[in-house]
């Protein structure tokens, strides 16, 4: 890819429902990005859903970018999806009616800010990018769900939608090449690229182990952020398995860092686990987590979806802490992890037995020897970022 030099810098408007101070981790992803934007000299504003005011507690260390010119649209999850884009194109056209913008950059998801993009393109001849954190119309977790009729209704009333503001697009950008490879075989384009997530090298530059610490006597497996949330029925299987090897191991404990699932204390209700073996953290802000990570003795990612990234992935490369991947055969995630040494892909209950067996038995302590989780990193991905946007211009 050849880099081209701006003669200006650019003023980008970016469209994202979750950005600081909101703290989730749909702000992971736009906010790097959004710092490396601002390092450049690009000028940067804001449309994001309006929130309480008690969640600037959550993301207070972001000031750089709570303080941008932010626009802010009355829209949560009780709004539903034609009435928070009808929002969203008033507030926008409002905007765009009153400065000239560059670039138009829209996160998704959610996915009601896409047909911004057609509005960019048609109404203000401005430039857009689509950037797919997850995909929206073809994400498929299990078959049964995705072809349930009434899902493939909203699909079929949706894909019109995404198909008319992908055409307008200067640039589409998803997190795996399996995802790229559906949406150029769907809108048979060839303006989708691929820029992966990772760990926040900015972030954890300066990290520090100040976090009380209250399990160096447990065997502790450990979860960052989602984890029965992509499936019941795998969340199942593996609070069955901790069940049978809290029984070998009676130091066990499953740290959960990250808000509770209804979907976790649903598979923990069903699988008959010991409750008092499992703790969640709540929210706790990402150096923290991941501060609890390195003091863990593994940690495990639940993912069945084919082609998906998660984000979290790339905070286990970082932390170097045996990694087991748990889900479908054949999966991105189940390849990935299968790179490392110490990488281990569980499909069954028995398999995530004898990896958590093995971790333990073999006292082994690392994801892998080889030093190389730099080329994981958000500023590695951000600069690739950064020149496609350039060759925009």
């Amino acid at each position: 890819m050849k880099k081209l030099i701006r003669s200006k810098e650019l003023k980008i408007l970016i469209v994202s429902p979750f950005f600081p101070p909101s703290a989730t981790v749909a702000i992971v992803r736009i906010s790097s990005l959004a710092k490396e934007l601002l390092k450049k000299g690009h000028e940067l504003t804001i449309i994001r859903n309006e929130y309480d005011e008690r969640i600037d507690k959550l993301s207070n260390s972001d000031v750089e970018l709570i303080n941008l010119k932010t626009y802010t649209v009355k829209v949560n999850q009780s709004v539903r999806y034609f009435e928070a884009s009808k929002r969203y194109k008033e507030v926008f056209r409002e905007i765009m009616d009153q400065k000239n913008f560059d670039l138009v950059f829209i996160t998704a998801g959610p996915y009601y800010t896409i047909p911004l993009c057609k509005v960019a393109k048609e109404e203000y001849n401005t430039k857009c990018i689509i950037d797919y954190r997850d995909l929206w119309i073809f994400d498929m977790r299990n078959k049964i769900d995705f072809f349930k009729p009434i899902n493939l209704i909203k699909k079929l009333v949706y894909l019109p939608i995404e198909r008319r503001n992908i055409k307008c697009a200067d640039l589409v950008v998803t997190v795996t090449e399996e995802w790229r490879q559906i949406l150029k075989k769907v809108y048979k384009r060839e303006e989708f690229e691929v820029i992966t997530n990772g760990y926040d090298d900015e972030q954890l530059k300066n990290i520090t182990n100040t976090v009380d610490y209250p399990y160096h006597d447990r065997l502790v497996i450990a979860v960052f952020g989602k984890l029965s949330y992509y499936s019941v029925e795998y969340g199942i299987k593996f609070f069955s398995a901790m069940d049978t090897l809290s029984k070998k191991y009676p130091n066990l404990l499953v740290l959960h860092i990250g808000l509770p699932e209804k979907e976790t204390e649903e598979a923990m209700r069903i699988s008959g686990f010991d409750l008092e073996k499992y703790v969640n953290t709540g929210f706790v802000n990402y150096t923290n987590g991941i501060e609890l990570l390195k003091n863990s003795n593994a940690c495990v990612i639940i993912d069945i979806r084919k082609g998906a990234m998660g984000t979290k992935f790339y905070d286990y490369v970082f932390v170097n802490k045996p990694l087991i991947y748990l889900g479908k055969k054949n999966t991105h995630l189940d390849r990935l992890v299968q790179r490392f040494e110490n990488g281990f892909s569980c499909y069954t209950e028995k398999d995530l037995m004898e990896a958590v067996s093995k971790v333990e038995e073999d006292s082994i302590s690392l994801l892998t020897n080889a030093g190389n989780a730099e080329k994981y990193s958000r500023s590695i991905q951000n600069k690739k970022y950064i020149e496609l946007i350039d060759n925009l211009f």
